[in-house]
């Protein structure tokens, strides 16, 4: 092969799979010729789908069906479809209960069923991904965005309940998605809006927020958590106390310096907490890169950089098409002046292989069918306001009643 022609190649397949690094965002309800060549020439690995994408229901499975084609099939095509004040398609679909609610319940196997019945329409839809359950600890403060998207307020309760969802989801080929890693539980502000800064020890973050996630990816039956979203809060002591770990001798940041910096594009939380410490081995996403917690300080293209270099494997970059572009560009050149090695695009590519192996394939749509599961979404927000205060309790998941779930239990 002559050398300018192999050079090109191996051009091509850097950006190849720089792209399949990119989770993005589409405008509109339809994929015109201006869009299919975006995401040919861009090639992500994922896309996600919001409430401007849903027009009705055979329309999104249209949609769905147009990406996979544009992108020859092997695509994660996710949502945030968690219910409650999180529903994309209470439009085509019987609005879905809240983690909330399941908490109020308390009720094992309603949890399961609410997967269950979320993963049969998503499929229905087109979807292979579902950016759920959340993990974080509900802590009583209503102006970090969480609300009543929690299940629970101890770490054994969350990890009940949002496994029997994860199980209800996976078993059903949809990929669950645990966030906000480590944990959201101890901010003060919605990191939509500005980076939130969690100020919990290390001790507090492993015996406590931390477990959901622990619980869900290792030491439980069932579903294991296929993959996990990083959350963009600062966690300063956190940081310190991983950097002292790793780093023994070496002089310390600040705690303000390391209060600048989300846990998207640390290499404390992500690298040596997630993947060297706890040892997964599975796919990582960051939340939306256009999030004010991110863009504050740094651009896009950048933060998605930082975020491959800490650990990630996907980033989410919800909008902006320029940002698209922008980002697998600067992760190209970043490989060709060797600031990051060629191996981390290949581990995170087969990360999401293996995701879109644990999937499996697409069906067509069935329009009766879902009106069906309509209905029993419906069915299921009755059975959780009965069972809200009859304090049946029989865990299946987490451990017995008598024993506090613990980090160190692990």
């Amino acid at each position: 092969m002559h050398e300018t022609t192999r050079g090109q190649s191996d051009t091509d397949e850097i950006r190849r799979k720089a792209g399949r690094l990119l989770f993005v965002g589409l405008p509109g309800t339809r994929l015109d010729k201006r869009l299919r060549e975006m995401l040919r020439e861009i090639q992500p690995g994922g896309v996600i789908l919001f409430g401007r994408n849903v027009e009705s229901a055979e329309q999104v499975a249209l949609l769905n069906a147009q990406i996979r084609d544009a992108l020859g099939g092997r695509v994660i095509i996710g949502v945030d479809q968690e219910g409650g004040l999180v529903d994309r398609f209470r439009d085509i679909c019987e609005p879905m209960p809240s983690a909330k609610a399941v908490r109020l319940a308390g009720r094992t196997e309603l949890a399961r069923k609410f997967g269950e019945l979320s993963a049969r329409a998503l499929r229905l839809l087109g979807f292979n991904m579902n950016f759920a359950p959340v993990l974080d600890l509900h802590g009583g403060n209503e102006e970090n965005g969480l609300r009543g998207r929690t299940f629970g307020e101890t770490p054994e309760e969350v990890a009940r309940l949002a496994g029997a969802y994860l199980d209800g989801l996976q078993v059903h080929k949809i990929v669950g998605c645990g966030k906000h890693f480590p944990g959201l539980g101890g901010s003060q502000v919605d990191s939509h809006r500005r980076l939130p800064v969690v100020t919990h020890s290390w001790p507090e973050i492993l015996e406590h927020d931390l477990v959901p996630f622990l619980d869900l990816m290792f030491h439980r039956p069932g579903e294991r958590l296929h993959s996990v979203m990083v959350s963009h809060a600062a966690f300063p002591e956190v940081s310190e106390f991983l950097q002292a770990w790793f780093r023994r001798t070496a002089e310390l940041p600040s705690l303000e310096d390391f209060a600048q910096v989300p846990a998207t594009i640390s290499n404390n939380v992500v690298m040596r907490m997630l993947r060297t410490a706890f040892k997964y081995d599975g796919l990582v996403i960051t939340d939306d890169m256009e999030m004010g917690a991110v863009v504050q300080t740094l651009s896009v293209a950048e933060a998605s950089l930082r975020a491959i270099e800490a650990g990630s494997d996907m980033i989410l970059i919800c909008e902006q098409e320029a940002n698209f572009k922008a980002a697998r560009d600067l992760i190209c050149r970043a490989v060709a002046e060797g600031r990051i090695n060629v191996e981390v695009l290949d581990k995170a590519n087969r990360r999401i292989d293996r995701v879109l192996d644990i999937a499996g394939g697409y069906e067509h749509f069935d329009a009766d069918e879902f009106r069906a599961v309509s209905h029993q979404f419906a069915e299921l927000k009755r059975a959780l306001q009965a069972a809200e205060n009859d304090e049946e309790y029989a865990p299946t998941y987490g451990t017995h009643e008598d024993f506090e779930r613990r980090s160190s239990n692990f």
